[in-house]
This record gives structure tokens, sequence and C-alpha cells, in this order.
């Protein structure tokens, strides 16, 4: 124990600064919604400024502290509050890239002012090192006493402020229901404002104490954010004691860790490792439903892709210079390499983050495993070039694959943290190993092929695999996986509901980048001649450099690559010793600008309609007969829906109380209640999307309780949302598409990656058929995200229509219409079950509609049916009169099959 003892002491000291800074972290997570990724850049900036005030400047350390603590914490959090009032209601990349862009921003200007080596600042708390006291015999300096009593004094300071003043309640008002609490007088900005604040004194307060320790180091103080990641992950990322015990306990373990680890090689990266550790595991147990990100509030911007004619064309134009490069540029040609290479990897990380929407934080992780693959497989076994680049893109698949289980249930914020968790895990443990780019300073040297033995030879190397990943990634993007995968970015719930296995999506997209990033990796490597973990290409600090990249880049794939390569040149030609970290401070500034806005400005409208006009863009309609196209059932389909007893509870409350109802094909049958009745979860627990709850589930005859979303999409159930679920920034067309292509790709991976040119001719026969069955054909081009709620609601039920479903959930359907429209929206209904053959489940709260239309009626109340019957039956029930309208109607009461208490007509 007294072996351990120093050890537990170090890493107290060390968890207290930690546990200060992510407290500070959570706190205005919660406040704001927005994860704070720049919040080691606020601990940068106070480090640094402290350094300008006490060392530069021989301040005495008090007032430098006071001014870097006191004043600017609290001035950058009032900055960073107005700029998360900005990116609320953004998509959360944006939210990311927008916090992303300040560490960049931060960390460049630190290097361009300060340099980029570390600084050492002599201890200057009282007491410093040289006085200390004993404790079980073991020497504990003052400072490190003094540490940890001030982060536990401001920690129990805000815990007591929040469970225990007038403050505390209103700022968990805001953190519950912000709408809410400003009904009651509360301001939420003056709230989050001050929890802004807050967060970032703590954080300032963080940098000043680690430069009494270790002193001031750029890069470190920023990932400082991700070493605080496991702690606030251990607290949920809501509670501050856990939080702050969290980091307490990270810091004694991993200190201890030192003490058995410095002996084994394999084990030298753990104590360093150990956060993201935690933080992966606690993402992996964390249940689900605490690890949801809010939802985009606002429309996006107008998209537009130009025809591919043009594309084409363009592409002629930028290629035929880069041929002629090795002769113009002579000793520039290394930068022109790197260049190719940066775009070959923005390419790759645009399919994940551009086209499916999962943002991955750990690219040039891919990269690095790719280059050590590469020089094992070519040097150390002497497999030919073409065929190890080849290798070491298939080396990094399974790593792909396995970074994609957290994608499975995390999306957004929390799939980021994990993935650049992932990344620094990777770089701690395993970069300095044997195996991998070993401890030596030259890393693996590898060399050129032999048909490509000098530079500019090797340059069409490289430029041949930029064009093949141009190509491919093109190739997805104008695919049907690449509109699954667009409709999955935009809406997984639809495109599940539709019969997507989004999970099997998620693994390929994963897997398709991984690959074609580790192939950069190994081009490069071999372009610089060794491969080293300590090559910026290959660093974490990389990945977030190509996501601010990525935000700031215009235009569609290929062409935004253009960016990270003219990046990578400019070093070349632009010589002054600080040109990247200029660059990154650039990079940084303008991701920041770009994700407050909301992306990029869209296109002028006179210039799409020139560029559609030379580029020979029209609306085709296929070919194929519409009615061959949407006589597709699935197997044994007759029956319909069918639900037992099914019960579904939100702690102790039964929001679904032992609901029994069928909804036979060919006809419409109505379910029906007052808001908050039940009737959105009981359609969840019919989709599969809520499989939380007692009771059973059939679609014609087969028992689909345990079936997932997409697989009871797959038997022929379909629905629409009470909230409309479509993919905004696609066009009408293509979201009524994917109501038919869902179902086709289906969870089979070949299915998913390659369509069949008859399902293609059937897929669009069936979607123009949907499109004019709705009268929305002229819509087709158009942007969903900039429809009225009207049309959109006809565009989600033409692509129900135009999927191979004969039971449809409709939530709502008629929300948004006027009664013109709701009436002709009424007789398409019936238009639909009557040519169609299709049973409908409606709910919806115009009766005038419900009564019209349906057929047989449910109401629910409380959870409970209390009627079932024809419509002139509802009409004269007086328990529905009841529900409704609160009267005390007599009750005449019954029992329905599952025994519950039911009214009867």
């Amino acid at each position: 124990m007294h072996d351990v003892l120093p050890f537990v002491i170090t890493g107290l000291t060390t968890g207290a600064i930690y546990g200060l800074f992510g407290v500070g972290l959570v706190l205005t997570y919660k406040t704001s919604g927005i994860f704070n990724f720049a919040h080691g850049a606020i601990a940068t900036a106070a480090a640094y400024l402290f350094y300008f005030l006490h060392v530069q400047h021989s301040w005495w350390w008090v007032p430098a502290a006071a001014v870097s603590v006191l004043v600017a914490g609290p001035l950058i959090g009032i900055v960073f509050q107005r700029m998360a009032a900005r990116l609320s209601l953004q998509r959360t990349a944006y939210k990311i890239v927008a916090t992303v862009g300040v560490i960049l921003l931060v960390q460049a200007l630190a290097v361009i002012k300060f340099g980029s080596n570390p600084l050492l600042v002599r201890p200057f708390l009282p007491g410093g090192r040289k006085e200390a006291f004993q404790v079980a015999g073991v020497r504990v300096s003052w400072d490190q006493l003094e540490a940890v009593l001030f982060a536990l004094a401001a920690v129990s300071l805000l815990y007591a402020v929040f469970r225990l003043t007038k403050l505390g309640v209103t700022t968990r008002a805001v953190v519950e229901d912000a709408d809410l609490a400003s009904m009651r007088s509360v301001n939420p900005v003056a709230v989050r404002r001050l929890a802004w604040i807050t967060g970032s004194t703590f954080a300032a307060a963080s940098g000043v104490l680690f430069v009494n320790f270790v002193g001031v180091d750029s890069i470190a103080l920023t990932f400082l954010v991700v070493t605080a990641l496991g702690a606030a992950a251990v607290g949920a990322f809501s509670s501050i004691p856990l939080t702050f015990l969290g980091a307490l306990a990270i810091g004694v373990i991993a200190d201890i860790s030192k003490k058995y680890t410095i002996d084994v090689p394999l084990l030298n990266g753990l104590p360093d490792a150990l956060p993201f550790i935690i933080l992966f595991i606690a993402l992996l147990v964390t249940p689900r439903r605490k690890l949801v990100t809010p939802s985009v509030h606002t429309r996006p911007k107008e998209e537009y892709r130009t025809p591919l004619r043009i594309r084409g064309a363009m592409a002629v134009v930028l290629l035929v210079p880069l041929l002629f490069i090795p002769q113009i540029v002579d000793t520039k040609l290394p930068f022109f390499m790197a260049g190719l290479c940066s775009a070959m990897m923005l390419l790759s990380l645009g399919l994940l983050v551009r086209t499916s929407g999962q943002v991955s934080l750990c690219h040039a992780t891919f990269a690095a495993i790719g280059a050590v693959a590469f020089a094992q497989f070519n040097g150390e076994h002497a497999v030919p070039f073409l065929l190890a680049v080849l290798l070491a893109g298939l080396v990094a698949v399974p790593v792909g694959a396995i970074v994609a289980i957290p994608a499975i249930r995390l999306s957004g914020l929390f799939l980021a943290l994990a993935t650049l968790g992932f990344g620094v895990l990777v770089q701690k443990m395993l970069y300095n190993q044997e195996w991998m780019f070993t401890a030596l300073g030259q890393g693996r040297v590898v060399h050129r092929p032999w048909f490509a033995s000098t530079p500019s030879q090797y340059y069409y190397v490289i430029l041949a695999g930029f064009v093949v990943t141009a190509i491919i990634v093109t190739a997805i993007n104008e695919s049907r996986f690449g509109r699954l995968l667009r409709g999955m970015s935009e809406s997984p719930i639809a495109v599940t509901a539709m019969g997507l296995s989004t999970i099997v999506a998620k693994v390929i997209i994963f897997c398709i980048s991984a690959f074609l990033a580790a192939v950069a990796g190994a081009l490069l490597g071999v372009a610089r001649g060794n491969v080293l973990g300590g090559d910026v290409f290959y660093l974490p600090f990389t990945s977030l450099v190509l996501l601010a990249t990525l935000a700031i880049a215009p235009f569609a794939e290929p062409w935004y690559a253009l960016v990270p390569a003219v990046a990578a040149i400019l070093p070349g030609y632009l010589t002054g010793a600080h040109t990247t970290d200029w660059l990154n401070a650039l990079f940084g500034l303008s991701a920041i600008f770009i994700a407050v806005q909301g992306g990029q400005p869209p296109m002028s409208p006179k210039l799409r309609l020139f560029l559609d006009r030379i580029g020979g863009r029209r609306s085709g309609r296929p070919t194929a007969a519409p009615t061959e196209a949407v006589t597709e059932r699935p197997e044994g389909a007759a029956q319909g829906l069918e639900v037992e007893a099914i019960t579904v509870r939100f702690g102790g409350l039964a929001a679904v109380d032992g609901v029994t109802l069928d909804a036979p094909v060919g006809v419409i049958t109505g379910l029906i209640g007052p808001n908050g009745a039940g009737k959105t979860t009981t359609f969840d627990v019919c989709s599969g999307l809520n499989r939380r709850h007692g009771g059973t589930v059939h679609v014609h005859g087969r028992d689909v309780t345990t079936s997932s979303p997409d697989a009871r999409a797959r038997l022929g159930l379909g629905r629409t949302f009470q909230r409309v679920e479509l993919g905004d920034t696609l066009t009408v067309f293509d979201n009524v598409l994917l109501g038919r292509e869902a179902g086709q790709a289906g969870a089979h991976v070949l299915r998913q990656l390659v369509a069949r040119p008859t399902q293609q001719r059937s897929a669009a026969a069936a979607a123009w058929a949907a499109l004019e069955l709705c009268d929305i054909g002229d819509l087709a081009d158009r942007q969903v995200g900039n429809l009225p709620i009207g049309q959109r609601r006809l565009v989600e039920l033409a692509r129900c229509l135009a999927g191979p479903f004969d039971v449809l959930l409709l939530d709502e359907p008629s929300s948004g219409l006027d009664h013109e429209e709701t009436a002709r929206f009424g007789t398409l209904l019936e238009r639909v079950v009557r040519e169609r053959q299709l049973g409908i489940l409606l709910v919806e709260h115009d009766i005038e509609l419900v009564t019209r239309v349906c057929d047989h009626i449910f109401v629910l109340d409380f959870g409970r049916v209390i009627f079932r019957g024809t419509a002139d039956e509802l009409l004269a029930s007086d328990v529905v009169r009841a529900a409704y309208l609160g009267s005390a109607a007599p009750v005449a009461e019954g029992t329905d099959g599952s025994g519950k208490a039911m009214a009867t007509a």
C-alpha cells in the first residue's frame, strides 16, 4: 500500500483538475445542448494568457491568474453563449464543426504567437514543490493539496448552488423544459449565459492549474477535453458530482497503472488511454434513451447538384493540368502528392459525414493503419505494390466495422465522441508498439514500386488513386445506395420504417470509408519514404482538421476535395514558418462562420437554371406502366395488422394499457382519442419502433412482436409520422423513391450496394405513380425542406404508396391541410383502398374525415380502448362524447377480447 500511495496522491491532483474541467463541460452541455469540443481551447487560451502576464510581463501570479480566470473566463463564456444560441437550431454536425473550428483557431494562434514547443513555468502556487508534508510517510507538496482543495471547493459550491438556491431551481427548470420555464417568468437565455460563464471560468481555472504542474502545451491543453470525456461519461454527461468523482477515479487509476505497466511495453500507453477506454465502455452501456441528441428545427438550405454532363466536363478540365504537374513544379512535387492524398482522405470522410450523416473523428487512424499495413506487406513480406495497397485498405475494413459498432446505437454528438476517443486510444496505446509504427525515430521505411521509382513517376500512381477514389465516391452518391444513405442521414426512422436495415448500411459505409482512407495513408507513406507515428497526417488532430475542412469546402463530390489539396500545396509556395498554422486558423474561423450560418449559402436560382439548361437535365418519366410497378405484395399478405393486449409503461405510468385492435386489408380503420391517449405510442409498438411492451403484434398472421422495424416493413407494414419524417435535402421524387428502394435493399449487403435494372425501373415507375396519385407530380424536382407542411404530408403519404405495403399506419396525415385539401385527401384514401385493397389504420383529430372514410373506429382514452364500432355508432356514443368533451355522460361498459373494460355501442 505504501508503494501505491504516491501514485494515489499525484492521481488525485491530476484527477481534481480533470474534475474541475469536466464539471464545467457538463454544465454547459446540460443547459445549452451544445457539447463544447472547444472546452480545452478555453483552458489553452487562459493558460497562454497567464504565461503572457506572469512570465513575459512579470506580473505576480495572483493578478495574472485573476485576469486569466475571472476576467477572460467569463468573457469567453459570453462569446460561446452567443455562438451556442446561433447553433442551437442547427444540425448536430454543424454544432460539432463550430466548436472544432474554435479548437483549430485557438491552437493555431497559440503556436503562431508562442511557438509549438511546450513552455515551462516555475511552480507558482504558495508553498510550491519545495515545501511539503508527510502523509503515511509519503511526501505531499503544498501545491498538490491546494489544487485538490480548490477544485473540490469550487465544485462543491457549484453543486450547492444547484441544489439549494433559487438559481439552481431555475437552471434545472431550463434544462428540463426551456419553453415551460419561460412561461413561468424564467429567462432561459440569462440562465444559459450564466452557465456558459461558469463553465468557461472552470475551464480557465483548470488551464491555469495545469500550468503550475506541467507548463503550457497548446496540443495537450486543447485535447484536455478529450481526457475529460471519460469523467463526463461516468457522470452520464449530466451529473456534476459523478463527473467530479469519475475524474478523481480516473486520475488515481491512471497513475497507479503507471507503476505496473512501466515494464510492459504492450501496456505503456494504458495510463494515458484510460479515459478513452472508460468513455468507450460508458457509451456502450449507457441506456440509448440517454444518448439522444436534440432534433433539428430549422430547415436546411437548398442544395444543388449539377448535371452529370457538366461534372464530367469539369473533371476533364481539372484532370488535364494535373497530368502535367511533374513537368511544371519540379521540387514542389511532394506537396502536390500530399495534396492529392489529403483530397482522397476528404472524399472518404465525405461519404460518412456528407452522404450518410455519420460524424467520424478518427479518420486519420484509418490512414495510419493503412500505412503500417502496407509497410509490413510490401516491405517485410515482399507483397507486390498494388496488391499490398489493396491489402492495406482491406486491413482497415474490419477496423471500420468495429468503429461502426457504436454507430449502430449512437448518432450525432455521441458518435463523434466515440470515434474521437477511439482515435486517441489507438494513438496512445498502439502507435509506439513494435508491430505498428515501432518506437524508432524513423518509423517504418517504405520504397516506391519498381514501375514508379522516381517522384515524377510515383506522382501518377497517386493521381490514379485520387481519380479512382473520386469515381467510387461519385458512383456511390449517384447510386441507390447513396440515396439510401442520404435518406438515412436525414431521417433514419423513416427509412427504417420503409424496410432498410440502417445497421447494415452504417457498417457498409464505415468499411468503405475506412478502406479509402487506409489506401490514402499507404500512398502518402510511400511518397514520404517512411511511415511515422508522429507524422501529422496520422495524428488525431488531423481528423478535426478534415472535419472543419469538409464543412467549409463548397460544392458536391468530388469537388469539395479541392480544398485540402490546395491547402497541402500552399506551404510549398508560401514558405513562412507558420503557413500551416495560418491555414488552420483560417479553416477554423471559416468553419465557425459557416456552421453558425447553417451551411454554405445556396446557389443562385438563375445560375442553377443556366447549369440545368446546358447540362441537359430533364425530369424523365419511366417507360414501365405504373400499374406493373405498384402491384407487388409480400408473400402471404391478406390478414392485415392485429395487436393483442399491448401495454407500454413509462416509469409507473401506463401510456398504453391492454389495447387490442385489428386493421384488416381492404378497409380503413380509425384510431382516435384525446391528446395523450396513447395513439402514437400504439403506432410505435405496431411498427417496432417501441419494443419495450407487453402483448403481441401480428402482420398477416405472422408474429412480429420481436421483429425489427425494417423486418416488419418488408412484410408489408408502412407508416407515416406525427412529426413528418422526410429527407429535407432530397427532392420530392427521391423521397418517394425511397419508399420502394428501402425495402428492395433491406438487410442484405449486396442488395444495398447494387440494384438490378428491373428494380430501378419498377421503383421509378412506382414513385411516379404515387406522385400522380397524390397530385404532386409537379413538385418532383423540389427540395422537400422548402415545402409547406401540407405538401410535406402528401409527400410522406406518396412515399408509403410507392412502397410494397398493404397495411399503412397513417399518423395525423391531414395535419396542415385546409378543409378543401382534407376533403380531397379523404377521397384519395378511399380510392387507394378501393384500387389497391390496402388496409389503413388512421390516427386523426378531424372527426369529420374519420367518420366519412373509416369503416370501423377504435377510441383510446388514457391508454385504453373505450369504444369500437362504426361511424354512426361513434357519433351516438355518450362514452366518446365524455372522453372528448369531459361531460358526465353515462358509460355502458362491456369487455373486449383482452378482458379490459370497454364501451360498446
